[in-house]
Order: C-alpha cells, then structure tokens, then sequence
C-alpha cells in the first residue's frame, strides 16, 4: 500500500527536477543500496529476520516525509539514500523467513506459490492504492505520500510481531560472514549465474517504471488516467503472482528467467512500432514479467544456501541488481532529455534481447567448464 507509483515522477517534476535529475536520484538510490545491501543482509542473518523487517518501514516513512516537507535537491538525495537502505532491511530477510518457515514444515516445495500469493496480495492492495492516488494527487499533491507513510508505518508493526523459526546462526565474527558469504557466491555457478541474471534484470526492468510517463506523455495520455493505468497494471501483477506461478513452477526456473528477460525486450520494442495509447496492453506485459521473476530467482537462489548465510547471500544477488541499476540509470535520463522516448525504448529493447542471449550462453559455458574439470 505505497500508493506513490503513479504520481511520483509528475511529483518530482512539480518539484522542479528534470528527467536527469530524477534517474540521477535513483541512481543515488541504487548506491546506498549497493553499499548497504551485504551489511543490513548480514543484521537479519545474525540478529533477526523480523528486527530487520520491521526498521525498514521506519526508515523509508522518514525518506518519504523528506519529500513532502522540502524541495531542496539535496534533502531529496539524504531521502534516497534512506530509500535505499529501507529497501536493504527488507531484501534477503523476508524471503529467508519465508523459505526456512516452510522448510522447517516439511513445505520449501510450496515456495513459489505462496510467495507468489504474497505478492498477489501486495499487487491487489497496490492497484486500490493506484487506483485512487491519482485523484488524491489532484486533490492534494502530498496526499498519497502521507498515506504511504502511515502505511509503511503500520507493517513495521506487524513484522515485529512475525514468530522466526529455530535456525542455525552464523558463528563467524560480522566481518568474516560477509566475507564468507562472497566466497560462497563466487564459488557456485548457480548462484553466479543468478548474478548476472540480477544485474540485467535489476537495470532492465527497474527502468521500465520510469519510462511509463515518458511514454504516456508521447502518446498524449492525461496524467489524470495515470492512477487507472497503474490500478490495471497491478491487476495484472497480481493474477500473474497468484496464477501463472503456479504453471512456472513447475519449469526449470533459469529457463523461466530467460524467457521473462526477453518479454520485457518485447515490450521496449511493440510500443515503438505502435505507438498508441493502446500500447499500455504492451507494457502491461511487462507486470506479469514483474509478478513473476522475483519469486522465481528467490527460490533458485534460496534452493542453493544454507541458513546461515541465506539472508547475506540473497542481499548480494539483489546487490547486482542495485549497481547495475545504479551505473546505467542516468544514460536513460539523458537519453529522454536528449533523444527521447522512442530512441531510448529501442536501446532498452536491445539490452534485454542481448542479455538474454547471453545468459544462455554463459550457462553453456559454465557446464561445459563442469565436464571438463569431472
């Protein structure tokens, strides 16, 4: 129920920053991410999953109010960097809490339906909050940031009330377990492909949010329909989090991976050639990608770990993630200030289709390498 999706980039805009200033600051965004991941993983492995889980919604409720109450470009980068280090309390424990909790009942097997319920959820209370956000931003431009706050707000609440299973700790000293924890990633070709998996994802996708309303704005579409747009978009999220995860499950989830990483080249490409209000049934494929890969990589990678060293190593895959994202964010805002949408939706579409191509070959490789060293 963070109901700021629709109207945070005509927000930041009314603020008075331009498209280079935003990915800039998600840029800024995605750095305290990449600094702070690893260190936050290593606080739900050693202390609590649920204490973590719990400081994230303190944390960004503050960088929220940040954005309401000033206007100075740099309150707005000490907000992001608070962002981003909500968003690393929360990476890597939720999930570890999720996966030991049916492996301790005998259920891991379960694990992509019900994180994929999970997210359904999430989706289904997101659409609502899209729904209406748009006219509560007409109404009063603040709004939807206040409700998102009291939001965030009330699950910290509710996190610090989750029961945690009995489980193995880590008996290394901080630094050491951080440091055992690369090894273990770097060591494992599963867990290094799902690096490089991450890191094209992580900077493909989290780019598509910011280029809906570039695109909306191209093909004339009133930022008053946004709120309506996104409600479907999350619809959309959410059947395929509930539903369509379930046909995937069953399939070998690199596979699965590759596929959706292509989908989304597909949806860079169609609304370039179509360019039509109606290609928001385009780019709405781009939602069953988002209610899918996550819970997907999740259980490939916690199928992989041990207890011990789950939140950590989770935390250094959605890393990847976060520096990619964070290296490439700002050429997509320079890209629209300068060349604009249709320019930067092509270029975008031939990074998927190139980092799908190479994934497939980075596996064959590393099997390859496998047989050899047998």
């Amino acid at each position: 129920m963070v109901i700021i999706g629709p109207i945070i980039v005509p927000f930041l805009l009314m603020k008075g920053l331009s498209y280079s200033e935003i990915m800039l600051l998600q840029s800024i965004s995605a750095i305290s991410v990449v600094i702070f991941e690893v260190p936050t993983g290593a606080i739900a492995d050693k202390i609590s999953r649920k204490f973590s889980m719990s400081l994230y919604g303190f944390v960004v409720g503050f960088a929220l109010i940040l954005y309401i109450v000033f206007t100075n470009f740099f309150v707005f980068v000490i907000a992001e960097i608070l962002f981003g280090i909500g968003l690393t309390l929360y990476s890597g424990a939720d999930t570890s809490l999720l996966y030991e909790s049916l492996n301790k009942l005998g259920r891991k097997d379960e694990f992509q339906i019900i994180e994929g319920h999970a997210s359904s959820n999430v989706f289904y209370g997101q659409a609502i909050g899209s729904a209406i956000s748009g006219f509560l931003y007409a109404y009063f431009a603040t709004l939807p940031l206040w409700i998102s706050v009291i939001n965030v707000f009330i699950a910290s609440i509710i996190a610090f009330n989750f029961t945690e299973v009995e489980r193995k700790k880590s008996e290394h000293k901080y630094h050491m377990h951080i440091l055992e924890s690369f090894k273990i990633s770097f060591k494992n070709a599963r867990i290094l492909w799902a690096f490089s998996f991450a890191a094209i994802m992580g900077f493909v996708f989290r780019t598509t949010f910011w280029l809906y309303q570039p695109y909306f704005d191209e093909v004339s579409i009133d930022v008053k329909y946004f709120g309506l747009i996104f409600f479907f978009f999350n619809i959309v999220a959410a059947i395929s989090s509930k539903y369509v995860i379930k046909y995937v499950s069953k399939k070998r989830p690199r596979k699965v991976l590759i596929r959706l990483l292509g989908i989304v080249g597909i949806t860079f490409i169609v609304p370039v050639l179509l360019l039509s209000p109606f290609s928001i049934i385009i780019l709405a494929l781009q939602q069953m990608v988002r209610g899918l890969y996550r819970t997907v990589l999740r259980f490939y990678i916690n199928h992989q770990i041990q207890d011990e060293f789950r939140a950590t190593v989770t935390s250094l895959v959605s890393l990847a993630m976060s520096l990619s994202f964070a290296i490439f964010s700002p050429f997509v805002g320079v890209s629209l200030d300068n060349k604009g949408v249709e320019f930067t939706y092509i270029w975008m579409a031939i990074v998927s289709f190139g980092g799908a191509v190479f994934l497939l070959f980075l596996r064959k490789i590393q099997k390859i390498k496998k047989n050899i060293n047998n």
